[in-house]
């Protein structure tokens, strides 16, 4: 293959002409590595975002955990208050009553 037809073919197969200072030979192995480079990033792309998609999840389970607990809690204290309260007042009927 003559050098004309390489470049056609360099062009063909990447979609640009290759870089002058270099030959097609070491400019398709190098289209070859980006490639296979590419590819790389992309399967650590899917597993970040996989990993992301568990960490949302147990962070989110977490979250309804915590909400679930302070709503048993300020429950828990309305319910203290409320009986304070009464006996509160129970105790100012009482003391009224000996007045």
């Amino acid at each position: 293959m003559n050098k004309r037809q390489s470049k056609k073919q360099f062009k063909k197969r990447f979609g640009f002409n290759p870089p002058r200072n270099i030959s097609i030979h070491r400019a398709t192995q190098i289209m070859k590595n980006r490639e296979n480079i590419i590819a790389a990033f992309e399967r650590m792309k899917k597993a970040i975002l996989d990993l992301w998609e568990q960490v949302k999840k147990s962070a989110l389970e977490l979250v309804e955990a915590l909400k679930n607990f302070q709503t048993k809690v300020l429950l828990q204290q309305r319910q203290q208050e409320s009986e304070v309260m009464r006996i509160e007042s129970n105790i100012n009927i009482s003391n009224h009553d000996r007045r």
